[in-house]
């Protein structure tokens, strides 16, 4: 809302109080369940059995690391191992009434590794020469040499990553976070061969990717929970990528070891972000264990694909590790103009990284990165006559990247751990694109335009993480302060250019080169926040979560073509409450508060700025994680409302009265079962609706908004006989109908598009794939502007890959 200044300041006073007084009061709702539900509750977590109490174990034969897994969950007990020890086994299949330490011993049996029990409720697994080479105390006990806790949690050998790092910022466990979460992590990305982040999230619910189709300019298209989470949803490692203008920062799914999926409003944890959620990207870091990997690809439209993955450790006691990662491509799209002509899309990346261990205590990882993206441009369809807009001497689209950054923490006792983020990155971005003006005798008039950017960014996250009790409480208390700036250099060029004959196309014409200046600004952003948050654990199974943060944040922009100058500067504050009772069977219901804010860009006719757009969201869920198998369900009922949302005028300004309501149903199931079985399924409903709107469109649905969606992928391996080795999957995606405006004058249809995928281990050292999507190449418009005007959804595409690890 925009206001002189005097009611500004009133107003921003009244909107802090209102906001403080809905996080008391989602806390106060909170803390009465917390007190009534001991009284009405039956089941209690499960306590750490000691070595000699008998448990009714029902664990299958399935990959060692998920066995572990699920022997944790059924015992309590922790177990300390190595993931390269883990790598590559199969458990055997434990069953009946047994003690952990027999349970333990027999889930093992056949693998070549030795169980130590090394105190009340824990153990180690190691190597049998390790444990041979074991020294003995003077009291008569093994002493082992010293066993990094690894548990494996973040999706390498499972479809069912158990925790996430970027939900409450301390590697929480999924089934206590009272939030609706989703972790992709490496072996679904394989199974299903993402080639990009959008691709990785093609089976995740409430979120709806490629909204404008396949982009060769190489943006992550994203609408979360109804609202478009593309410019403040991006995450990397815990750090905002941020963004501005036509300039983002790129990930290879190369690179990511998971992707996070964190729906709903976060500004609690992570500042300024949209009320959909974020999308929290993690690296491949530096481990222990060699890695030597090379991988090509092959497929459709000519795409060619080179990457290598290789590290270790660089000395003999492992405290010098590294990594490096490259990736080559040389592909076309789906599109071709009608003389021949392809669209590119073309990259070059390479991503070293080195972590130093001085102790058991410290850890400093440092992590670069330089990478160039060539496409053919922004594609755009003339519809009635299914020809491209662009000309293939003129259409083109250039980035090139570079970060340099470190993730640091030390633990300096039992209580304490400190924690710092960095990371500076720069952009060059360029665009050229021909666009049509208006229709005429002569045929489709056009107009060139050339986009020049450059985007420096620098964030900083500093984080205090305290784990302590009091009385009967068990804390987890996170404390922190980041920083941010960015310094952008926008230029917009337009020119004239040659007509188009949509009946007759002729292409690979001079253009020339745009020397009108359209836009021409500097944007200078700087953004600090400090943020609490308190996990509390109490009452046999109850988990409340409770948090805050406060941001200053300061936009300025420096327009060059009129010498006006604008300031945005915006104080906000965000809270968050939530509450899990997770029970010894894995149920885990849970309640939760959350907000978030946006800032809004412009002046209105006044010249006045505007308030942040704000959110508010309550949830509603269950998570379910069985102790009997590797798997996590989760339901979750959510309602969202925006307000401050801009509308734009007929004169051209805006107004930031509008509102969005958003509210639905989520379900999501995971599931690695023993045998070889793996199975990913998500159910969206979404009651999207704008409630308030300037321009006459209360009561229509939001854009690019879909009603609802589904999704499943079942995957199985051959564990045994003639095709052991061999994989197979399959795919279903369906999106139902969208509009491509806030009037909902222009729709599309619903779609149902399937995949397949498939791959072959050869030997110990090398495996082939082939994946499909679309298997049936359905031709569908992802959206459409206007009549003339529409974007073409993904066609067949069919990739071949060869991946050696030696």
């Amino acid at each position: 809302m925009v206001s002189g200044k005097n009611s500004r300041v009133d107003m921003v006073a009244y909107e802090r109080r209102r906001q403080r007084t809905n996080v008391l009061l989602a806390s106060s709702i909170l803390a009465c369940i917390a007190g009534l539900l001991p009284a009405a509750a039956h089941a209690q977590a499960r306590p750490v059995a000691s070595a000699t109490e008998a448990l009714s174990f029902q664990i299958p034969a399935q990959p060692l690391s998920a066995a572990i897994n699920t022997f944790i969950r059924q015992s309590g007990w922790q177990i300390s191992y190595s993931s390269a020890l883990a790598a590559g086994k199969t458990s055997t299949a434990v069953s009946g009434n047994l003690t952990p330490s027999a349970a333990l011993q027999q889930l093992v049996r056949g693998t070549g590794i030795t169980v130590r029990i090394s105190g009340p409720g824990s153990a180690a697994l190691v190597e049998p020469q390790a444990a041979d080479a074991a020294s003995v105390a003077a009291n008569g006990t093994t002493v082992l040499d010293r066993i990094v806790v690894t548990e494996n949690n973040s999706g390498v050998d499972t479809f069912v990553p158990s925790r996430s790092q970027g939900a409450l910022k301390t590697s929480a466990p999924l089934i206590e976070v009272p939030q609706s979460v989703s972790v992709v992590g490496r072996k679904q990305l394989d199974a299903q061969n993402a080639q990009s982040v959008s691709e990785a999230l093609r089976y995740v619910p409430g979120v709806a990717i490629e909204t404008y189709g396949p982009d060769p300019k190489g943006y992550d298209w994203i609408m979360m929970r109804g609202f478009n989470a593309q410019a403040t949803s991006s995450y990397l490692d815990g750090l905002r990528q941020v963004s501005s203008s036509y300039s983002f920062f790129r990930t290879d799914p190369y690179a990511l070891e998971s992707v996070e999926v964190l729906r709903g409003p976060s500004s609690a944890l992570y500042g300024q972000s949209d009320a959909g959620g974020i999308v929290n990207k993690t690296s491949k870091k530096p481990t222990e264990k060699d890695v030597r990997q090379i991988e090509l690809q092959y497929g459709s439209h000519d795409r060619k694909q080179a990457a290598f993955d290789v590290g270790g450790a660089l000395n003999q006691d492992k405290s010098i590790l590294y990594r490096v990662i490259g990736v080559a491509r040389n592909a076309n799209t789906q599109f071709e103009y009608s003389n021949g002509a392809e669209i590119g899309d073309d990259r070059m990346m390479i991503q070293p990284a080195v972590t130093l261990k001085p102790d058991e205590d410290t850890t400093l990882t440092v992590t670069g990165q330089a990478l160039k993206d060539k496409s053919g441009g922004t594609i755009m369809l003339f519809t009635p006559t299914n020809i491209l807009l662009g000309d293939p001497n003129f259409n083109q689209s250039t980035q090139e990247q570079q970060s340099i950054g470190y993730e640091f923490e030390h633990r300096f006792d039992e209580t304490w751990t400190f924690r710092q983020n960095a990371r500076y990155g720069h952009v060059n971005f360029t665009l050229d694109n021909l666009f049509l003006s208006g229709l005429g005798s002569s045929g489709l008039s056009r107009i060139a335009r050339h986009f020049d950017e450059s985007l420096d960014t620098f964030t900083i996250d500093n984080q205090a993480l305290a784990e302590f009790d009091t009385g009967a409480l068990s804390h987890e208390a996170l404390f922190g302060i980041d920083y941010s700036w960015s310094d952008a250099d926008v230029r917009r060029f337009q020119g004239s250019a040659p007509s188009l004959n949509p009946y007759a196309p002729v292409y690979g014409v001079t253009v020339p080169v745009p020397t009108t200046p359209m836009i021409n600004y500097t944007e200078r952003y700087s953004q600090t926040g400090i943020y609490a948050q308190d996990q509390i654990k109490f009452g046999n199974g109850f988990v409340a979560t409770l948090g805050g943060r406060y941001d200053w944040l300061n936009l300025e922009t420096h327009n060059r073509l009129t010498g006006a100058d604008t300031k945005i500067d915006v104080g906000s504050f965000s809270g968050r409450a939530g509450l899990s009772y997770v029970t010894s069977f894995g149920v885990a219901p849970y309640v939760s508060y959350s907000e978030s804010f946006v800032p809004n860009s412009g002046v209105d006719e006044k010249g006045n700025t505007f308030d942040p757009s704000k959110g508010r969201q309550w949830e509603v869920g269950v998570k379910y994680q069985p102790n009997s198998f590797d798997g996590l369900f989760t339901i979750a009922y959510f309602d969202i409302e925006k307000t401050n949302v801009l509308n734009y005028l007929s004169n051209g300004f805006a107004v930031a009265t509008g509102e969005i309501a958003s509210r639905g149903l989520e379900l999501e199931g995971k599931v690695s079962l023993g045998g070889g079985w793996d199975f990913v399924s998500s159910y969206t409903y979404t009651d999207a609706e704008i409630t308030r709107d300037a321009t006459g469109n209360v009561g229509k649905r939001p854009m690019l908004v879909p009603a609802q969606q589904s999704s499943a992928w079942l995957n199985y391996t051959f564990e045994t006989g003639v095709l052991e080795g061999a994989s197979v999957g399959a795919g279903v995606r369906y999106v139902g109908k969208v509009y491509g405006n806030n009037a909902n004058t222009f729709s599309v249809p619903s779609r149902t598009l399937i995949d397949l995928g498939a791959s072959y281990r050869i030997n110990e050292h090398a495996k082939v794939s082939l994946n499909a999507t679309n298997l049936f190449d359905k031709k569908y418009f992802s959206t459409c502007e206007a009549s003339y005007s529409c974007y073409q959804g993904d066609r067949r595409t069919v990739i071949g890959k060869l991946t050696v690890d030696f």
